[in-house]
């Protein structure tokens, strides 16, 4: 065989074995979402999450974390969103992979930023800008950045680096905060209680708050799925957070906190993640 039929055969060779390369499926998956007032969604195996961005800040949303709970790995935010505003189906009623029935308003939500001063609660706004740094079909961070957090009366900045990764139930948030304010910072994350306060746990030696309510503790969404298919039950949500070296962990005007001393301009460091009872690993 002469050189150059070598050449073509080992390129055609490549070509074909390149064709049959397994596609890989992502594990995690995240996107802004213009078509719903500038939310910031994302997800892992477990659950999706989303934040709220400036076009819905004329409804005073907060800084804090939506909860979506997924029946399965399969990734659902995009089919969440097309059925939502293609098809007018709500995605706060189960069809069988899922659904949005946690309500934040303006709270932490399901693991977001609290800072506590002068013995008060301050949670912040919506988003100013995104940024996604790293999306690969195991990996996904992104930066959002608040230029408004009112602290006790003074305007601080907020950066948030979320991570999410295959295979683990937590997402990592990096958070930098910069401004002047001179008084003591409790800074962690946290977790915003619907339902009776009987069914939480804190794990004082390693900061871990854990909570778990009613799927249906929002009065609309349980009588939306009620009217939908006459279920007055959708299971149980599990949320947990983690803020390594927290030295207060109690209860805040509704709201599970783990927080610490913090100085503006460092970085902390905690960990968000929730799943359901009705979630099946396939």
């Amino acid at each position: 065989m002469r050189p150059i039929n070598v050449l073509f055969f080992a390129i055609a060779l490549l070509s074909l074995t390149a064709c049959h390369k397994e596609v890989v499926q992502p594990k995690v998956y995240g996107r802004f979402v213009p078509e719903r007032k500038d939310d910031f969604a994302w997800e892992n195996e477990y659950a999706a999450f989303r934040m709220y961005g400036p076009a819905l800040r004329p409804e005073n949303p907060s800084n804090g974390v939506d909860l979506w709970l997924k029946a399965s790995p399969e990734l659902v935010v995009d089919s969440f969103y097309y059925r939502e505003h293609e098809l007018g189906l709500p995605y706060h009623i189960n069809y069988g992979k899922g659904l949005d029935c946690y309500k934040v308003g303006h709270t932490c939500g399901a693991g977001g930023l609290v800072v506590i001063a002068n013995d008060q609660t301050f949670i912040g706004g919506a988003y100013d800008r995104w940024e996604i740094l790293e999306q690969t079909p195991d990996r996904f961070v992104f930066k959002l950045e608040y230029d408004s957090l009112n602290v006790d009366g003074h305007i601080l900045h907020e950066s948030i680096t979320i991570t999410a990764e295959a295979g683990s139930a937590m997402n990592q948030a990096d958070v930098v905060l910069t401004g002047n304010y001179d008084e003591e910072l409790l800074v962690g994350g946290g977790i915003y209680m619907h339902d009776t306060i009987d069914h939480f746990e804190v794990y004082d030696r390693i900061g871990m708050i854990f909570y778990e309510e009613d799927a249906l503790s929002d009065k609309s969404a349980a009588q939306m799925n009620y009217e939908y298919n006459g279920s007055t039950s959708q299971g149980r949500i599990y949320i947990t957070v983690q803020t390594p070296d927290a030295t207060v962990t109690d209860i805040q005007d509704g709201n599970l906190i783990a927080v610490k001393p913090y100085t503006l301009g460092d970085t902390l460091t905690y960990y968000f993640g929730a799943t359901w009872s009705e979630y099946k690993q396939e």
